[in-house]
């Protein structure tokens, strides 16, 4: 989900539509967090179906060459003293953001191993994909000098207990609450099975989230060779002809 475009310009707001929008109802789904105040809802923690790697280049590999293990140092011991700049300007590779990439190294993954995924709802697969089951979290707490001075694992499952009292914190049933309403939401919303048609999901704070329905639009993430694999039978769009032509 993303918000809304906004221009300002001399205190006035205005609201664009995003672009190649089709006409129709817009069906939305509260945010309001009484409303999945409710019991936590089923949730099967998620196993490993496979993995790959990028390499310094961002080249894809179908294997787990990039995996790489944490050994926590000794809890008794002096503390870390990690230099966050060790290796920043001769050994770092900032990525291109220029190049869109997109979902395309899952994808890729996935028509490698479609055969093998046979039987998982795309739905919980995804949902799986969000919530991957990690079971502890550790935190680097540094100096204003970019040392890591001190480590500190967080259990997954513990976390919540660090804010149970505090009238603001968050809650996880009406997280999952919410996140199960509006995967439900998302699966009665996208009805159409059309690679070009693009669902825009989009929540402002204080209101609704809202979808609007899109053909062709910029935020398409799909790349066509995945299309094409993945139906062999689709027709290709019409081609748009170039100022040479």
């Amino acid at each position: 989900m993303e918000p809304r475009g906004l221009k300002r310009k001399a205190e006035k707001t205005e609201v664009t539509e995003p672009q190649n929008k089709l006409p129709g109802a817009a069906p939305s789904l509260p945010t309001e967090p009484a409303l999945y105040s409710g019991p936590f809802p089923f949730y099967r923690r998620p196993s490993e179906l496979g993995c790959f790697s990028l390499d310094e280049q961002r080249r894809y590999h179908g294997d787990a060459r990039a995996l790489r293990y944490y050994s926590p140092p000794p809890t008794n011991g002096p503390g870390p003293n990690f230099d966050l700049r060790d290796g920043y300007p001769d050994r770092y590779h900032p990525r291109d953001e220029e190049v869109r990439e997109g979902l395309d190294h899952l994808l890729r993954w996935l028509l490698e191993h479609r055969g093998q995924l046979e039987g998982h709802k795309l739905l919980k697969w995804w949902a799986q994909s969000f919530l991957p089951g990690v079971p502890n979290v550790v935190a680097g707490f540094r100096n204003p000098e970019g040392f890591v001075c001190s480590l500190k694992t967080f259990p997954t499952m513990e976390m919540f207990e660090h804010v149970r009292n505090d009238r603001e914190g968050w809650n996880p049933s009406v997280c999952m609450n919410f996140c199960a309403a509006f995967l439900s939401f998302a699966q009665s919303t996208v009805v159409q099975d059309d690679p070009r048609l693009v669902h825009l999901f989009s929540w402002e704070p204080r209101g609704p989230v809202t979808v609007s329905v899109h053909r062709d639009a910029p935020y398409a993430f799909l790349p066509t060779w995945y299309v094409e694999a993945m139906t062999p039978d689709l027709p290709s769009p019409p081609r748009t002809p170039s100022p040479k032509d």
